[in-house]
């Protein structure tokens, strides 16, 4: 509220409003001003639900407000989109999704190290999860400030069960450049995690794959929320489809040099397709495609 004896103060009085209501106000102004479409909230497990469900509503219509006064300068009519931070969570479907969040930090993925060689089961489980629109979602790392980096000899097949996995994907920063550890303090050892960014010594192959990777995450939803189904075990191949858009793609692992990939009945016989990892094009004859591979294949229709 408003001080005495500052008259330039930006506060003011909201008559009959709770804490609460001061800090979902504040917090929806840079919204209802800024056009802010998401919050990432630290901690959840310390503040009410209904507090959250609270500033979920009001910075809904805040960015609405914002939209409309803003055609030009909006990204796209997405609702607003929560996150949030709770220990231990995994992927699967939480109370708080219910209060106000789309999604919840998952804990759970970065500890699964094991079978990102070998990824099936990972995919499978996490696809059954979060294929469609189930209403919620989760959002995996491989590296985290508060955990652990994950293992700098094993990036390249982090970042590729990474960055195809079911569901919300954030990248730690260095995970893709092979940024090492900082100095391991007794006092807290977490500290290491969080050493300076290696912009004068980047692997650059590592840093290729994981851009890859990403721009071929961007353009297709499918592998966020597509169908999985497994279509070859060696390579191990999948599909995913995302049955509003239509949305498809093929992808193999641990592929390499020329061959073919299957593709089952994802892409029909005659259809070009691309491999964006490789930049190769190839046309579908008998369910496969013939192709040289650089140990992934990330097939798409060919533009």
């Amino acid at each position: 509220m408003a001080q005495p004896g500052k008259p330039d103060t930006n506060a003011r009085d909201l008559p009959d409003t709770t804490v609460r209501g001061y800090l979902v106000t504040w917090l929806t102004d840079w919204v209802r001003e800024y056009g802010i479409d998401g919050f990432r909230a630290d901690t959840v497990k310390h503040v009410e639900p209904a507090a959250w469900a609270d500033l979920k509503t009001a910075a809904g219509q805040a960015l609405t407000e914002w939209k409309q006064k803003n055609p030009t300068k909006k990204i796209d009519d997405e609702p607003f989109w929560m996150v949030g931070e709770y220990w231990g969570k995994g992927p699967e479907r939480d109370a708080l999704h219910s209060s106000g969040f789309d999604a919840l930090i998952n804990f759970e993925f970065q500890g699964n190290g094991a079978q990102f060689g070998q990824p099936e089961g990972l995919f499978d489980r996490y696809g059954k999860l979060l294929s469609g629109r189930p209403g919620y979602s989760t959002l995996s790392y491989l590296s985290s400030h508060d955990t652990s980096l994950f293992d700098r000899k094993k990036l390249e097949e982090g970042g590729a069960a990474l960055m195809l996995s079911p569901g919300g994907v954030q990248i730690f920063y260095g995970d893709e450049t092979g940024r090492p550890l900082g100095p391991v303090p007794d006092s807290d050892p977490q500290q290491a995690t969080r050493s300076d960014m290696n912009w004068g010594a980047m692997d650059a192959a590592l840093l290729a794959h994981w851009r890859k990777l990403g721009t071929f995450r961007a353009r297709h939803v499918a592998l966020a929320r597509g169908e999985h189904r497994r279509i070859a075990d060696t390579p191990y191949t999948f599909s995913r489809t995302d049955r509003t858009t239509g949305d498809t793609v093929v992808v193999a692992m641990n592929a390499a040099g020329r061959g073919e990939i299957a593709v089952g009945t994802t892409f029909a016989d005659g259809t070009t397709v691309r491999d964006a990892y490789s930049g190769a094009t190839g046309v579908v004859k008998g369910g496969r495609v013939a192709l040289a591979a650089q140990r992934y294949v990330l097939l798409e229709r060919a533009p």
